[in-house]
């Protein structure tokens, strides 16, 4: 016991004053209703939704000050926008974040590109979820048990580790609260989707609180591209003294996607004769399953007001297995598809982390301080099944018009794994001043040990190994650091500049044995923020990225060196409640990134070229207004757009996907503890392609869709 207590940590600092429950932003906003002055049950306001802006980003950034004292851009999407805009998926709540695309891929993983990069970290409760840094993408469940999403820009390597030069994710679950609380709600739309939540909290005793949530939904999908996800979570927070609390969550996942290879495009991204983008060409019995268990236990202990001593243990399990078909291409007269390329694969995960921290707050003359000292653990161990692939189906021919999706049984058996096993240490100190009531400071630096062994055993159909492969050993160490001002010309306006370096190990092995340096790279930013009062805030950034020794993997297994890229642009973000009742959330990117040269006399071939997947032009708003004082106190009705201009499919800027403007528009009635809601997104039926995989296979858009939603909130 005393190892573990040890390694644990909670990111909010517990002052004495908590005798008998710690405070958490969470518990304060976001459950469907408060009660008026009147006693009548009214729907929270946006100002509830600005507070968490405000006050919510202590998971990620680690200080309790609030945001306007960080020389850093943050965002956050709230449980309130969520429920709003009808969102049960990740990809879709980033559409409410400036600068961040999402990309779903191949029925279920997701992928995001922050500022024009695709290097980002997926954080669950400040937790790193591995996953996407080792395969760029992974499966994420429904959002049942979300508080809320934060989102912070650019490199955040200092506090969190590698891979983070876009920013972070940080995906922050609902928490016990003082009162007891209890909600559900039921979903019916387009594509038969049904859904259903169900969450719970409250006090068990005077020290013990609690939090369940539950989640299913399922849908037959747009081109019969069906999801069905099921997840359970619990928390359970424990303050046994003034000075020590416990937090113990374990969340649970069982999901299913059919998976989709899109729609095969000819060059110049024009579209076949003949050929039905409503058609989804996957073989039936293609299949992304994702299984996942987590854990986690933090522990803080107060020693003064001054010191803190916090830790951070978790745990997951994670299975993602996955059979489909891949790859399609046209025959020469395009009338028909082969299905040319199916894959299996296994991947097994499991991560153990911990972050073990003490934080230390003091002045010297009028300077006040506030010190974070730390250091991380991460042993990662993760082995990917692939197999042969077997049967009548394999490589066959699908007509472009009327086509008959199953041509046969197909099956697979396993022959060998790839193993992956890493331990990263992480030592790291931040310091954040306070130089007078105008000024403030943050400095942070790093240094990583990284120590990579991969190595390919092969196994026979009871999966023991019968040829043990020659390991890799991949070493690598970093120093990162980041720095930055702020300066408060009044209380309401901040002005701030920071620098930051990032850097990503290198985890692939060529099929000759080559390897490849780690990435690194660099921001630069120059930002403000206006905030008035706890309603609203609006935010502005300029910033210039860079990322060196990139490396793009094609398909075969075939690494190609791209070289450095750079992503220069600026963004605008406003949030929150400029007048009582009416929710405002909107934003605009503009960003320009592109590949360099590589240094010396080789030729890079796509200097100068558009980086894949980042688009020039995003914008984003949502507006949501209820009456207040009227005999129709409780109708609210909420439209948003969201637009991407043209965005380029791979390096060498053959493919784009053309710009679109998706326009989603909402109306809802709140009456005592029910509310009634009806979403209507792609309103005018936009016919647009959203994703891609392999360079030209594109996603269509969801065309017109409904959701219905009925919910129950009660609140003692």
């Amino acid at each position: 016991m005393c190892v573990m207590l040890c390694f644990m940590q909670i990111m909010l600092p517990v002052t004495p004053s908590h005798a008998q429950h710690i405070p958490h932003p969470a518990n304060d906003h976001l459950h469907g209703q408060l009660t008026s002055d009147t006693g009548r049950p009214r729907q929270l306001s946006a100002v509830t939704v600005s507070t968490t802006q405000r006050a919510s980003f202590t998971g990620i950034n680690k200080i309790g000050v609030p945001v306007r004292d960080i020389p850093l851009t943050t965002s956050a999407v709230s449980a309130h926008t969520l429920e709003q805009r009808g969102i049960d998926d990740l990809g879709d709540a980033m559409k409410n974040t400036t600068g961040v695309r999402a990309n779903n891929t191949y029925g279920g993983f997701q992928h995001f590109t922050v500022r024009g990069f695709n290097n980002f970290v997926l954080l669950v409760d400040g937790v790193r979820d591995e996953r996407h840094n080792i395969s760029t993408s992974a499966p994420s469940t429904n959002l049942a048990n979300i508080e809320r999403i934060e989102v912070l820009k650019g490199p955040a390597s200092v506090l969190f580790g590698h891979s983070a030069l876009g920013g972070i994710i940080n995906l922050v679950r609902k928490r016990p609260t003082r009162e007891q609380r209890a909600d559900f709600s039921a979903t019916y739309g387009s594509f038969n989707t049904r859904r259903m939540r169900a969450g719970a909290g409250g006090p068990l005793s005077g020290t013990l609180s609690y939090r369940v949530d539950v989640g299913f939904s399922e849908t037959d999908g747009y081109r019969r591209s069906g999801v069905n996800t099921n997840n359970a979570y619990l928390a359970l927070e424990y303050t046994p003294t003034a000075r020590d609390n416990f937090y113990f969550t374990v969340g649970a996942n069982k999901d299913k996607y059919d998976t989709d290879a899109g729609i095969p495009m000819l060059e110049g991204g024009r579209l076949a004769p003949g050929l039905d983008v409503n058609t989804r060409y996957n073989d039936p019995a293609d299949f992304l399953k994702n299984t996942r268990y987590d854990f986690q236990l933090r522990y803080t202990h107060q020693f003064s007001e001054a010191w803190q001593l916090s830790d951070q243990l978790s745990y997951s399990d994670d299975n993602i297995d996955y059979f489909s078909t891949e790859e399609l291409r046209f025959n020469e007269a395009l009338d028909s598809l082969t299905r040319s390329s199916p894959l299996y694969f296994n991947h097994l995960t499991r991560p153990l982390q911990n972050q073990l921290e003490l934080t230390y707050t003091t002045k010297t003359g009028g300077i006040e301080h506030k010190l974070l000292v730390g250091y991380s653990l991460s042993i990662l161990d993760r082995k990917t099944y692939n197999g042969n692939i077997f049967g009548a189906g394999l490589h066959t021919t699908i007509a472009v018009q009327d086509p008959v999706l199953n041509q046969g049984d197909l099956d697979y058996y396993r022959t060998q794994y790839r193993a992956t096993q890493e331990r990263v240490h992480g030592f790291y100190a931040q310091e954040w001043v306070r130089l007078s009531e105008k000024v403030k400071g943050l400095i942070g630096v790093r240094y990583d040990i990284f120590r990579g062994t991969y190595f390919t055993n092969k196994v026979d159909r009871a999966d023991h190994v019968t040829d043990k492969g020659v390991k890799t050993n991949i070493p690598s160490s970093a120093f990162t650091y980041r720095a930055g001002l702020v300066y408060q010309p009044t209380e309401m306006w901040s002005v701030y500049g920071s620098y930051s370096t990032y850097f990503k190990p290198s985890r692939r092995v060529a099929p000759n044995g080559e390897t490849f340096d780690p990435e690194d790279g660099y921001q630069a930013e120059v930002g403000t923020r206006l905030e008035l009062g706890n309603t609203w805030a609006l935010n502005g950034a300029v910033y210039y990225m860079r990322k060196n020794n990139q490396v793009e993997s094609l398909p075969g297994g075939v690494y190609k060196r791209v070289g450095s890229a750079d992503s220069k642009g600026y963004e605008l973000e406003f949030q929150g409640s400029p007048l009582a009742g009416l929710d405002v959330n909107a934003g605009y990117t503009f960003t320009i990134a592109k590949y360099r040269p590589f240094a010396g006399d080789n030729v890079n071939p796509v200097a100068g070229r558009t980086v894949a997947l980042a688009p020039r032009h995003m914008a984003n708003v949502w507006v949501n207004y209820q009456l207040q004082r009227t005999v129709l106190r409780g109708l609210s009705a909420g439209i948003g757009a969201n637009y991407m201009s043209d965005t380029y499919a791979n390096s060498n800027n053959t493919y784009v996907l053309p710009a679109y403007t998706v326009t989603d528009a909402a109306i809802g009635y709140q009456i005592g503890r029910v509310g009634l809601r009806l979403n209507v997104n792609n309103v005018v039926n936009k016919r647009y392609f959203a994703n891609v995989i392999i360079t030209n296979q594109f996603y269509p858009g969801i065309t017109r869709s409904y959701l219905l939603t009925l919910k129950y909130a009660l609140q003692k």
